[in-house]
């Protein structure tokens, strides 16, 4: 059911509490303090996408409170994703500040306390996000919340404008049947967000050389074994497929590339051993992680020029196949 709140509509002196009674229901139970409480006014527009609760607001300077105590005694198992639309606000959790100005985002965990302060009018779209659908340990969130998000670059330049279509149309209550497929592809969004930042948080950009000399290592280590994945590797080394990828697109080349171009090279180097003369072109791939005999070859010829055996032929005297 769409939520209209619009403080103007009653008496100065009930503003506050009209303002801070809907915001706690459609959120989590909070503390509102505003800056000036005769000039203060507020409009709040909210709908739901499944459990998803999406909320567009405009309102003058406040602070809102997520106390410790409020944290401890009320039900707090939502993450709130906000973005910034309009004006300037301030964003406290977990000993971290951050200054939001329009199109930047930030997460903050509702299960925690937290401040929000707007000096000036502002204008935000918020989202909250049941925590158990968010497929990041809650430990990992913990790292960037109170984080700026910068929401005109990366991927937040493809959330934001996709967000506050999704708020509209849910505002609006038309937001079509699939409601499914939409949590889905917005829950994919956010933890595609999350976790650039995360990564971004736990590997210093002094590190991250360190980083890379470590994954190739472990890629060499693995070559034999055909199932080796970019998933697997990222999980090894404690970060994100996402920022796994980034780290090779740094250099040009894609993980899955680097990994195929690794095993034709070792292939190329067992072929021309003398020593391997009685191992089969066959056995070399499967030794490699290339088990597929037909697809082996083809790759090789795509890399070398020729087939594995004619390039054994020329580099193995006396050796055929």
């Amino acid at each position: 059911m769409a939520v209209l709140c619009d403080t103007s509509t009653v008496p100065v002196g009930d503003r506050a509490e009209l303002w801070v009674t809907t915001a706690s229901e459609l959120f989590v139970p909070l503390e509102c303090t505003p800056h000036d409480r005769a000039t203060f006014n507020g409009r709040l527009r909210a709908g739901t996408v499944g459990p998803l609760a999406l909320c567009g607001l405009e309102v003058t300077p406040h602070t809102i409170r997520r106390t410790p105590r409020l944290a401890a005694s009320t039900g707090g198992d939502h993450y709130k994703l906000s973005l910034m639309l309009g004006g300037e606000a301030l964003v406290v959790q977990d000993r971290r500040e951050a200054v939001l100005r329009p199109g930047d985002f930030a997460i903050y965990d509702c299960s925690r306390p937290y401040t929000l302060v707007g000096g000036d009018p502002f204008r935000m779209l918020v989202c909250m996000l049941p925590r158990d659908v968010i497929g990041l340990p809650a430990e990992r969130m913990a790292r960037i919340t109170a984080t700026r998000i910068a929401g005109r670059d990366g991927l937040g330049w493809a959330v934001a404008p996709f967000l506050k279509r999704l708020a509209d149309l849910a505002v609006r209550e038309e937001v079509g049947g699939d409601h499914h497929r939409i949590v889905e592809s917005v829950v994919d969004l956010v933890e595609s967000l999350c976790a650039g930042l995360i990564d971004d948080a736990v590997v210093p950009s002094a590190s991250r050389a360190e980083l890379m000399l470590r994954i190739r290592a472990y890629i060499e280590a693995h070559l034999g074994e055909p199932d080796l994945s970019p998933t697997d590797i990222a999980a090894v080394h404690f970060v994100s497929k996402r920022y796994l990828h980034k780290l090779f697109e740094a250099e040009g080349v894609s993980v899955s590339r680097w990994i195929r171009q690794r095993r034709l090279e070792r292939c190329r180097h067992d072929l021309a051993d003398p020593d391997r003369r009685d191992h089969t072109v066959t056995s070399i791939g499967v030794r490699w992680g290339l088990v597929d005999s037909a697809h082996f070859s083809r790759l090789f010829r795509e890399a070398y020029g020729c087939t594995p055996t004619e390039y054994r032929r020329g580099h193995v005297p006396g050796r055929v196949a």
